[in-house]
Parts: structure tokens; C-alpha cells; sequence
């Protein structure tokens, strides 16, 4: 099992609910296979780890409780986000791209010059010249004292599972919930998996990223995540 099957309760199933005896962890667990959601998520969902996970979800399979909901190329490529690149169907993962770099606006054509205005009379009244006011100026991040080593988060949450894979699904998962203005804000356009060399300094940034993880994996961020 990688985490990425999905799991469907059976008919047999619906015949035997009243005579299962299990503990209320198990029955949560259970109850949350729905034929939608990966095993990981089911996991995570009923607050179960995964190394749990897989020994139960095999004591139910083989009790006949549940079943693998099978899926199709398409069902397959749209709920991991790969794509098909080659006749025979093979897929590549992409980056845990979150935010794309916007494109550079075309320049507008430059207008021909307005004909200048006959002069005005002078006015007998000298009125005082009206300074503009100074432009406001955008708001900074304020840096935090210590710098977050954005690589030690991905690895930190992939550690959190025993599959690489499943791993990998909860980085994206987090980073789904961090607001894509602070990443952007720190030239963040995404989230390598591997070998990701960003330092993230604003103090905002580094909040949003571990109330994301706690959120998503239930777990609070080490010191060993910041430089």
C-alpha cells in the first residue's frame, strides 16, 4: 500500500455493521473510507497515522468491510496532478508549483501629442500652488530574527509518513493553505521538493507556514527549521 488507493465500505459490510465490535478509533477510521478520498487522506481525516492506518485497512479488507475503488487514466492523472507525456501513459510529477510568475504587460502604444492650449489671461489673483501629496508607501514584512530554511519544512513534513509519495502530497497540501500574496511577497513562485535553497526571512511568512502544517499534519514545526 502507497497511501494513494482508495478504499469504499462493501455490501457485506452494511450486512454486518451491527454485530462489528471495534474501538471508536477503528470505527472512525472505518467509517471514513467513502470510495472519494485516498487512504492518506482518510488517514488524516480520522486523525489515524498512517503506519496505523495500513494494518487496519488491511484487517479490513480482509474481513471484506471494504474493497479498492478502481479508477480510470483520467480519474488517476486529475487527482495527483500528473500528466500523460507519451503514447504508452507514463507519467512525470511535476514541481509543487503554487504561484506562477506573472507575465510582463505589453507596453501601450504611445498616444500622439495633444495640440497645446491657447494661453490663459493672467489671472490678477496669485493662487497658492497646491503641493501633491507624497505617494504612501507599500507595506514591508517585517523580518523575523531568525531565517526558515524552506527545504528543512519540505523535508520535516515528508518525514511525517513512511512513503515518499504520501509524503510529498502532504507538502502540497500545506503549502495549499499558505496565502500566495506572503510567498510571492519573498519571490517564492514554488515549492521544489528536492534541494530547495530559499530562505524565507518575513516574520508573517514563517507563521502562515506553520499554521498551515499544524493544521494539515497536526504537528508543530521543530527549531531545527530555521538557519
Amino acid at each position: 500500500m502507497t497511501g494513494t488507493e482508495i478504499y469504499k465500505r462493501t455490501p457485506a459490510y452494511e450486512h454486518a455493521a451491527r454485530e462489528i465490535r471495534l474501538h471508536a478509533p477503528q470505527w472512525k477510521l472505518l467509517l471514513a473510507y467513502d470510495g472519494q478520498r485516498t487512504l492518506a487522506e482518510v488517514a488524516l481525516s480520522a486523525e489515524v497515522s498512517f503506519a496505523e492506518a495500513l494494518p487496519l485497512t488491511r484487517k479490513f479488507l480482509e474481513q471484506g468491510w471494504i474493497e479498492e475503488q478502481p479508477l480510470t487514466l483520467e480519474q488517476y492523472l486529475k487527482r495527483t496532478g500528473l500528466r500523460d507525456v507519451s503514447a504508452t501513459g507514463a507519467a512525470v510529477p511535476p514541481a509543487t508549483v503554487m504561484h506562477e510568475p506573472e507575465k510582463a504587460a505589453a507596453a501601450p502604444k504611445p498616444l500622439a501629442a495633444p495640440s497645446a492650449p491657447p494661453p490663459l489671461p493672467a489671472s490678477p489673483v496669485t493662487e497658492k500652488a497646491v503641493e501633491p501629496a507624497a505617494p504612501e508607501k507599500s507595506p514591508v514584512a517585517k523580518p523575523s530574527s531568525r531565517a526558515m530554511k524552506l527545504s528543512a519544512v519540505v523535508d520535516f513534513i515528508t518525514s511525517l509518513v513512511g512513503n515518499i509519495s504520501i509524503g510529498q502530497l502532504l507538502v502540497y497540501r500545506v503549502f495549499l493553505r499558505v496565502p500566495p500574496e506572503l510567498l510571492l511577497a519573498e519571490d517564492i513562485a514554488s515549492v521544489h521538493l528536492v534541494g530547495d535553497t530559499s530562505l524565507i526571512q518575513g516574520e508573517k511568512l514563517q507563521k502562515a507556514i506553520a499554521d498551515a502544517v499544524n493544521a494539515v499534519a497536526k504537528r508543530t514545526l521543530p527549531d531545527s527549521v530555521f538557519a
